[in-house]
């Protein structure tokens, strides 16, 4: 279990990743700024923290590069499942930060920080469902989501289509549910994958 902890880099980079993301997130609050929406011909406002999910399924990809498969597969324990268990152990810290950090600001349910979590789910689900095909290139397929959705994914300058949800307010339920089910997705296809592997 202690190889495990320090070949993830669970207690060097992974704690410096979700501080760095806990800090930006922080920092950026409500910052806004105008980028291209090519479905509105034009801009919509775009709160900078929607990119801080990015950051973080970067960070969970280059904890989750150091498998080695041999060794995991000859080992007792079934480290998939501390892997996946590390995921949804990352997601849950950053949904209880942001909560816990907007509520001590004062303002519930709209300050930033109480998507941080749920964002992170879906960035982080995405990466895992891609990662059996794609390798270490599936880190891609969550920054092609936000750019994707900041581009094509409002009707109006601030009501995205629902398959937009990431950029919903933190009382969206549709946003909600889709972050868990993309996470829980991505956590069953890792678990599946690298026990096909040991096969």
């Amino acid at each position: 279990m202690t190889l495990w902890v320090r070949c993830r880099r669970a207690t060097t980079t992974l704690p410096a990743g979700c501080a760095a993301a806990f800090v930006l997130a922080l920092l950026l609050g409500g910052t806004a700024v105008p980028l291209p929406a090519l479905t509105l011909g034009g801009s919509a406002t775009v709160q900078l923290t929607q990119f801080v999910p990015v950051l973080l399924a970067g960070v969970l990809a280059l904890c989750l590069d150091t498998r080695v498969p041999a060794a995991e597969a000859s080992g007792i324990r079934k480290i998939q499942r501390l892997d996946a268990v590390l995921v949804l152990g990352v997601i849950a810290l950053l949904e209880l930060v942001g909560a816990a950090t907007a509520l001590v600001l004062d303002e519930p349910s709209t300050h930033p920080m109480w998507t941080l979590g749920r964002n992170t789910a879906c960035a982080a689900g995405l990466l895992l469902l891609v990662r059996p095909w794609l390798g270490r290139a599936s880190v891609m397929v969550p920054v092609a989501m936000v750019f994707g959705v900041v581009l094509f994914g409002y009707r109006r300058p601030s009501d995205p289509y629902p398959w937009g949800f990431i950029l919903e307010p933190a009382t969206s339920p549709l946003a909600a549910v889709a972050c868990a089910v993309i996470a829980a997705a991505g956590v069953i296809t890792h678990v599946l994958a690298a026990q096909k592997e040991e096969l």
